[in-house]
């Protein structure tokens, strides 16, 4: 990996239904030698220990909403940085939609001092919910857009060494997920309810074709499927439109480097 290289590696790739291989969504976010956690149910932080990366020691979070197969580890994630011989001395700063500094808050009142570290322990910068919003940090540059979703829903695309990663969050069918991801080298995508039973918030293999075909991606993952969904006719779905597609897997990573 070199300097800038754009890597996105996958910590949790299903959802709250107990599975033995796959945990609730999270992701890794690097940028040369910084990193970023995205979302993060439980597990997340093991599997970022097993892809080599201390998340004590992480540059920030980005959430994509606050519901807890997205954000459960975040108490325990504070807690650690906050313990053991070389506790965290700086503030772990946070972006997230408008109402995740509420949610820290009640957090705070929960656990007190358990979660407190440096000055303020996690500084949370909230985005909007009504448009696009955007981070600047260095060669990492970060747009946000609302979800048609709860609890503070976003999609959000990751820009560096001219490449982009698009995370849709969890998302019901979106013109502004369409925008955000066209032309993305890489579409991380929702696709959690069968074709036959969809659910209001959520996409079906069906609308993820309709989304490719519309924003036109140069490549595809399919995560958060509940077990109702057959992987195979999923994949063969989305396919159709002729983009690279594939259910991804806890841990599996992708580079900037080998995208292009």
């Amino acid at each position: 990996m070199t300097a800038g290289t754009l890597r996105f590696t996958v910590l949790g790739s299903g959802t709250f239904i107990p599975d033995p291989e796959r945990g609730p969504a999270g992701f890794l976010l690097q940028v040369g030698d910084r990193r970023w956690l995205v979302d993060g149910g439980t597990g997340p932080l093991r599997r970022c220990a097993q892809a080599g990366v201390d998340p004590r020691r992480l540059d920030g979070g980005f959430y994509s909403h606050r519901h807890p197969d997205h954000c459960a580890d975040l108490v325990p994630l504070l807690f650690a940085m906050g313990v053991g011989s070389t506790p965290r001395t700086i503030d772990y700063p946070i972006w997230a939609g408008t109402g995740f500094a509420e949610y820290l808050a009640a957090l705070r009142d929960l656990y007190g001092h358990w979660i407190a570290f440096g000055q303020q322990g996690a500084t949370v910068h909230e985005l909007s919910l009504t448009h696009a919003d955007q981070v600047d940090l260095d060669d990492l540059h970060v747009v946000s857009r609302p979800a048609a979703h709860g609890a503070g829903a976003l999609h959000l695309r990751f820009e560096a060494d001219d490449a982009s990663v698009v995370f849709s969050g969890d998302t019901g069918p979106s013109d502004q997920l369409v925008e955000l991801a066209s032309g993305a080298d890489l579409l991380v995508c929702e696709c959690s309810f069968p074709d036959e039973t969809p659910e209001e918030g959520h996409l079906t293999p069906s609308y993820v074709a309709a989304l490719a075909d519309a924003a036109r991606p140069r490549e595809i993952w399919l995560t958060h499927l509940y077990p109702m969904v057959d992987p195979a006719e999923a994949v063969a779905t989305v396919a159709k439109t002729g983009i690279k597609v594939r259910r991804t897997a806890d841990l599996d990573r992708w580079e900037s480097d080998g995208a292009r």
